[in-house]
């Protein structure tokens, strides 16, 4: 009897998944091959019927845009000082959320509230908050006699202005470096504290390697989100100043949606996907160098 049930274990396994498979096929394969499809033609708008192949032409375009230049130099910033400082800014939290002081959970619980808010009403209040006229940052280093600062329509301040604007929005980050530091054997910080060592030598000794798979997943993470940063450009300043919040989903939206060019658009997007892609396989390589598996010691 045990036996003959066997036989049905495969076609049950594909009934129970079938949803998934259908949605997978919905709303990526079918999206994605069409992507490819449209980025070797000359269609304007999806769905048209008049067009021709055009085999490279599309990415030749892309690479002479000058604006793919600036957007591509602006997105791989957000990715190299970017990711960098937001993981650390996550890590520095979440040790901070980590001392065993009265009423931590409080602390923990408002810090996280910022990221259940929709990023476009964040977006808006650090608006106001940056503003260079009414602004509460300004007004508040007025206070000490310093000029007011054009946060939002300065090409030197608008990065930073993002960049923070993300560490702020960071509670996901925090909460699993938080989870990680609670579960680093306390055992080896009593035999490094036996041995005569600091504070310093633990974290870079202990903490670090214990947690350095969360951090991996968070900097992947963090790198993909930022090779995909748009709303914080569209709505803190356009893209501007001088196109320097210009990322390059951002050029993709207006390649596609002002620009008509949906070919255009389909050949950037299979483009930022190869990126994104090369820079994980690259990261997860890597990542044998410098993070700890216990399982595999």
């Amino acid at each position: 009897m045990k036996g003959s049930l066997r036989k049905f274990d495969t076609p049950l396994f594909f009934l129970y998944i079938a949803p998934w498979l259908i949605g997978f096929a919905l709303f990526f394969l079918i999206p994605f091959g069409t992507s490819v499809f449209y980025a070797f033609t000359d269609a304007r708008l999806p769905g048209s019927v008049d067009y021709n192949f055009v085999g490279l032409d599309n990415f030749i375009d892309m690479f002479n845009n000058p604006i793919f230049g600036k957007s591509l130099f602006n997105t791989f910033y957000f990715v190299v000082i970017g990711v960098p400082v937001v993981t650390t800014g996550m890590l520095l939290l979440a040790m901070l959320l980590n001392l065993n002081v009265k009423g931590i959970a409080v602390f923990r619980a408002f810090y996280y509230l910022p990221t259940l808010v929709p990023i476009v009403a964040t977006v808006i209040i650090w608006k106001l908050v940056f503003n260079s006229e009414f602004g509460i940052l300004n007004a508040v280093l007025s206070t000490f006699g310093m000029a007011k600062t054009d946060w939002l329509g300065g090409e030197h301040t608008i990065k930073p202005v993002i960049i923070i604007l993300q560490v702020w929005i960071s509670g996901s980050g925090v909460l699993i470096f938080l989870a990680a530091l609670k579960n680093v054997p306390k055992h080896l910080y009593e035999a490094a504290h036996i041995d005569g060592a600091g504070r310093f030598r633990n974290f870079f000794h202990i903490t670090l390697p214990m947690i350095s798979p969360s951090i991996l997943f968070v900097v992947i993470i963090q790198t993909m989100y930022n090779f995909q940063l748009f709303t914080e450009a569209l709505l803190l300043s356009r893209g501007g100043p001088n196109y320097a919040a210009y990322t390059f989903v951002y050029n993709i939206y207006k390649s596609a949606f002002t620009d008509l060019r949906f070919n255009m658009a389909m050949t950037q997007s299979i483009f930022l996907f190869a990126l994104i892609s090369l820079i994980t396989f690259v990261l997860m390589k890597l990542s044998n160098r410098f993070v700890y598996y216990e399982s595999e010691k």
